[in-house]
């Protein structure tokens, strides 16, 4: 069986600072001491922390065992740190692709969405036509490290902000609580695969299908249109090419039915792996009175051989290679 060879994912791993939290998990049901006393809160405030249920079991003096919530000032963020989830991550990373979902012609113009980033690296779905491009980019949650949580109780009261309780009558105090945090250091990896980048299938046999095409002319057209906008990433290359062919054969296959389809050569693969990566780089954002940046971002052009040198990255930073010093592997070929 034939081997791919080269650079088969490009992996990395980021490291960011901020202040506060930019991702909350919404109101949750806790107790906390309060004048001495335990009492309930069910409006508490409480970010995304990893692995973390407001729910115990305890066993009362009989040894029989029962459920309560927890105590929000016992919280231990380093075993339920706080994170930043990857949906957030990719929201903010993507954001300025300006794309209407729910627009009824959507299904219309999918070739617009595959010249843009979120087409060719976020991916998508489109419900109506089934049509869908698998992500390439792989990003984990951005994992906080020194676990500066705070518990918070806060009051209004005043004539100005007086309330109601739910008898009609005023009440000059509202109590409400949150989990907050102070200076941030961030943590996440994040993979770019080669073979899911270089692709863009347009056929429905297998069930990935881009875009519906009818005829080969639409297949070059579209090929043209997605070379043009990568070429607008980066004006100074002139090697990119998007190239159409109908029958495509992922290398190494047994039955060798080719697919429609687009591949990417290797210029134009170096042109989006270099945008993304510049867009990790920049990213930074701020939100929920809470921010998050960027500091750097540590690359590695991942040639590997056997599936223990997958993400190396994590395991031993000397053995990567932070520059491209071959080309990107190549999945598939045209039909004989």
């Amino acid at each position: 069986m034939e081997k791919v060879t080269g650079i088969k994912s490009i992996d990395f791993k980021v490291t960011a600072y901020g202040h506060g939290v930019v991702n909350w998990n919404g109101p949750t049901t806790v107790e906390a001491y309060i004048d001495g006393n335990r009492k309930k809160l069910n409006n508490h405030s409480l970010p995304k922390l990893r692995g973390y249920s407001n729910i115990e079991k305890v066993k009362n003096s009989s040894g029989e065992e029962y459920e309560r919530f927890k105590v929000a000032q016992d919280i231990n963020f380093k075993e339920t740190p706080l994170y930043i989830s990857q949906n957030c991550i990719r929201h903010q990373l993507f954001k300025d692709d300006v794309i209407n979902w729910q627009h009824p012609k959507i299904h219309e113009n999918v070739d617009k969405i595959l010249c843009s980033m979120t087409g060719l690296l976020r991916g998508y779905v489109i419900p109506k036509n089934e049509n869908k491009r698998t992500s390439p980019l792989l990003i984990t949650d951005f994992k906080e490290l020194k676990g500066n949580g705070n518990y918070e109780q806060m009051g209004r009261s005043g004539s100005k902000e007086k309330q109601e309780t739910k008898s009609g009558k005023d009440k000059s105090n509202s109590l409400f609580s949150k989990t907050t945090f102070g200076d941030t250091k961030y943590e996440a990896f994040g993979s770019i695969n080669i073979e899911q980048l270089q692709f863009i299938s347009l056929s429905n046999d297998y069930g990935q299908e881009a875009m519906q095409i009818t005829t080969n002319k639409e297949g070059e057209q579209l090929a043209i249109k997605i070379e043009n906008y990568i070429k607008s990433l980066d004006n100074s290359n002139k090697e990119v090419r998007a190239t159409y062919n109908e029958k495509y054969v992922r290398v190494g296959t047994i039955f060798a039915d080719g697919q429609k389809g687009i591949l990417l050569n290797d210029a134009g693969i170096d042109v989006l792996v270099k945008k993304l990566l510049s867009m990790l780089e920049a990213l930074a954002f701020n939100q929920a009175k809470g921010f998050m940046f960027v500091d750097s971002v540590k690359v590695d052009y991942n040639n590997f051989s056997s599936p223990n040198q997958m993400f190396r990255l994590i395991k031993n930073e000397s053995n990567i290679n932070p520059k491209k010093n071959e080309p990107y592997a190549v999945y598939y070929e045209k039909e004989d």
